[in-house]
């Protein structure tokens, strides 16, 4: 037989189809599958396995699944010997020596929510060549704050020069426990990593990031810009860069001078440090606290505010820890909300701070800036006489300013310090009152024509999801406690910083919720910490506490010493209800979510991640999401759904076995008791159905057109059935709730206990206890005399968020609540 031809001198060799380099005879042969195709070697063995197997890869081609043993490697499989024949006599030399070694990883392609997220992000996030974190810090900094700079030139959109100074604050990211082992054939790129620590935190911080990038960018003249965020190559933390300068306000009153160079200092930093506020309050911004060393002057003498100088600031007020290295300015008010345990952590809070809080600031700025003592300016605090401080700060300032050009400056000073807000001057007039020795300008050219009156809320960075990420703030520090929080506060930053796996933090809580409630008795809480979001629902079975979350995962804690033990994870939307259910054989967890999804897990000592069986609702995309889960003693879960509907499902093979109708709008809340089931609605009714053949029984309260409050929680003892309402125009976020509690099917007593929404209620025997929007857990006895039901108030304790949910378990009363914690005994 003839043999082959050979192939033309410049014809080019045959490549792999894959990494599209030329085949070799030696490590780089093609390999046939057994679909036919053909491969380089090294492309073979880096495939990865189809299947759990590790026996088998798809091909990259046609997408089939081939038996290939990985044992063997690509020796296992035949050479194409027709491709051989085609190559040069010479083998490539470059390719012999690249092949022997394993081709680097590949990176994995980002999930679709993180395409989306990184849409948005695209330009907040650092390459990793940035390394910003090359350099030590040249000084002491707050907690949680690192300096460094640029280690490569930045292009556009930056452009930052190599070697730009630049702060670094620590963004909490929850820890995933362990790290995880890279995979050999992929592993996630800079980007991914970031993108990924970013769909970690809430939603307001992630909002928090995107408006301090786009701010900072808008203002650059008078604030540091924020660039972005960057991570480094191992893991966490998440670092929010901003651009710094070397110089200090501070070491400029150092250099303090008197007459002529005095006057023209004050005007110079005074109508820029004006022109950042009026900057930041045309953007919908403020402050709320402040110390002089958040500006910083740039080589011409600007001076700039340094946005994560600031936010560092603000942790150490949250966490109610202050340095004597950092004073701090805060407005009354200011110091009011952050002291206030009921409001500090709410999730709305703003309008609660606006531009004339930071009047306050600027006004001790200027103290400061013209006397030269920051201490004096920082000086007054709630325990001590206003009156007596006010007086001091005006004898200082008039004392530095008298036969100046800037001795008008006094009296704006004192007016700023106004104990009331609203008797204070807007920051417009105190740039006028600086500059109008100088020139006659139009201030509304620098506030952008933007009516600060009309805006009704603001964005407070001390009362934002960034300063509420409390780090450590070492233990020299700890003597420097701000006043009025030093027990609260700093219990609560205490758990913030162990927030990754189930961290118990142990404090006393003045109330009681035992078998007999007593008025103002302390027993003690723990904080249980794993979840990332709110607390959607608590269970328990098999000698285990279940909680869910809208972080789509459930978390598993030992009901002996309340440790973490596992999380369960599967749910691909937050998960919106959890039930469990002993059965003789077995315990089962049920949960369900947003998008109709219910997942069964097995409750046994092994724990497994896998559910047991899981399946979707089938109904409308429009009305899809399961709201609240009930199981019965007769073999059936129950499922109240946004499409107005309940569904019976048995236990037993998991099939739907009938459809409840008759509300008109989302099922919100499901009880079983004495045979029958209640059901809650956003329509504003009450709905009982036999558990025999799930016939309608009656309805026991529906709502009247114009006043419907929907129904939040259902629970029953006895003869008793209580439920919670939601009742207000959701417009003005106002909300006005009551309990209503019925007997025989007859309303006996209606009550309001509280000024917010009553997200959870539990009865327990004769005692009730009930929380919601307002963040405090009531206790209340319910006395029956014949036809009549007396409420008596028995105890409250205040949580440090809002109130989602309530189980009462063995004497002991456990509460989740909307910041991820959960309190428990």
């Amino acid at each position: 037989m003839a043999s082959a031809a050979p192939p033309p001198p410049d014809a080019e060799p045959p490549e792999c189809p894959v990494c599209l380099s030329p085949f070799d005879a030696a490590s780089a042969a093609p390999r046939v599958l057994p679909c036919g195709h053909s491969l380089c070697g090294p492309c073979i063995a880096s495939l990865p396995p189809a299947s759990a197997s590790a026996a088998s890869l798809r091909c990259p081609l046609c997408s089939q699944c081939v038996p290939y043993s990985r044992a063997l490697g690509p020796s296992s499989l035949p050479k194409n010997l027709a491709l051989i024949s085609l190559l040069p006599s010479l083998p490539n030399p470059s390719r012999s020596l690249t092949a022997a070694a394993m081709p680097p990883p590949l990176h994995l392609p980002l999930h679709a929510d993180h395409s989306r997220l990184l849409a948005r992000f695209r330009h907040a996030v650092l390459p990793e060549s940035a390394s910003p974190l090359h350099s030590a810090p040249p000084g002491p900094t707050p907690a949680g704050l690192a300096i460094g700079s640029f280690a490569s030139d930045l292009r556009a959109p930056w452009f930052c020069p190599r070697g730009h100074p630049v702060s670094l604050l620590a963004v909490e990211t929850p820890a995933s426990g362990a790290p995880k082992q890279e995979s050999p054939f992929y592993r996630p790129s800079h980007a991914a990593r970031v993108v990924a620590a970013i769909d970690a935190l809430s939603g307001a911080a992630r909002e928090e990031v995107i408006d301090l990038v786009a701010v900072s960018a808008r203002l650059a003249r008078r604030v540091c810009r924020v660039y972005g965020v960057w991570m480094g190559p191992e893991a966490a933390p998440l670092w929010l860069v901003s651009e710094r300068h070397s110089g200090g306000v501070p070491r400029m009153l150092e250099e303090r001078s008197s007459g002529v160079e005095m006057v023209a200092r004050i005007r110079a930093v005074g109508m820029e440090v004006c022109e950042a506020f009026m900057g930041l309050h045309s953007e919908g911004m403020v402050l709320g606290c402040l110390g002089l060393g958040c500006f910083f002057l740039d080589r011409f003498g600007h001076c700039f505010l340094d946005l994560n100088q600031a936010l560092a600031l603000c942790r150490g007020v949250r966490a109610g820890v202050c340095s004597s290295k950092y004073k701090v300015f805060m407005a009354p008010e200011a110091a009011v909300v952050v002291h206030d345990k009921l409001q500090i952590k709410d999730r709305d809070l703003s309008g609660l701070l606006g531009p004339s809080s930071d009047a306050w600031l600027l006004s001790c700025f200027l103290v400061a800036l013209v006397t030269g003592d920051e201490q004096l300016a920082a000086g007054w605090n709630a325990d001590g006489s206003y009156d007596d401080w006010k007086n001091e700060v005006l004898t200082s300032v008039d004392a530095s300013l008298i036969g100046t050009q800037m001795e008008p400056l006094s009296a704006i000073i004192l007016s700023c310090l106004n104990y009331d807000p609203e008797g204070r001057p807007e920051i417009a007039d105190v740039w006028k009152c600086i500059s109008g020795s100088l020139m006659n300008s139009n201030i509304e050219a620098l506030t952008s024509n933007v009516d600060l009156a009309t805006r009704k809320s603001f964005m407070c960075l001390l009362l934002g999801e960034l300063s509420s990420m409390c780090t450590d703030f070492g233990a020299d520090e700890s003597d420097d406690k701000m006043q009025s929080s030093q027990d609260s506060d700093g219990k609560h930053s205490a758990s913030d910083e162990e927030s990754s796996g189930g961290f118990v933090n142990i404090e006393e809580v003045g109330a009681a919720g035992m078998d007999e409630p007593k008025r103002g008795e302390l027993y003690n809480s723990s904080t249980l910490l794993a979840h990332r979001d709110c607390v959607t629902g608590l269970s328990i079975g098999g000698a285990f506490l279940f909680s869910s979350s809208y972080d789509k995962t459930i978390n598993v804690w030992s009901l002996q010493d309340f440790s973490h033990i596992q999380s369960l994870k599967g749910h691909e939307h937050k998960i919106t209800a959890i039930a469990v259910v002993d059965n003789d054989n077995q315990s089962l967890c049920i949960s369900g979510d947003s998008g109709s999804g219910i997942f069964i897990w097995c409750i046994d000592p092994s724990l497994n991640n896998e559910p047991l069986n899981k399946w979707y609702e089938s109904n409308d995309w429009l009305y899809q999401g399961v709201h609240c889960l009930a199981v019965s003693g007769t073999g059936y879960l129950y499922t109240g759904s946004r499409d107005k509907s309940i569904k019976a499902w048995s236990l037993e093979d998991y099939s739907l076995r009938c459809t409840m109708t008759g509300h008109k709008s989302t099922v919100s809340c499901l009880a079983v008791a004495c045979g029958i089931l209640y059901s809650g609605s956003w329509d504003g009714s009450i709905r009982s159905w036999w558990l025999t053949d799930h016939s309608p029984l009656s309805v026991l309260e529906e709502g009247t057109p114009g006043s419907i409050a929907p129904v939040l929680s259902i629970s029953t003892e006895a003869n008793f059935v209580v439920a919670s309402y939601e009742n207000g125009l959701l417009k003005v976020s106002l909300y006005l709730n009551h309990d209503y509690i019925w007997k025989d099917d007859v309303l006996v007593k209606s009550e309001k206990l509280q000024n917010g929404a009553i997200y959870a209620a539990k009865l327990n025997r004769k005692w009730l206890y009930t929380g919601g929007w307002d963040k405090v857990v009531n206790i209340q006895e319910l006395l029956e005399d014949e036809s009549e039901v007396e409420i008596r108030d028995v105890a409250t304790f205040t949580c440090d968020s809002i109130i989602t949910s309530i189980l009462y378990w063995d004497g002991r009363l456990i509460v989740g609540l909307s910041n991820r914690e959960i309190k428990g005994p």
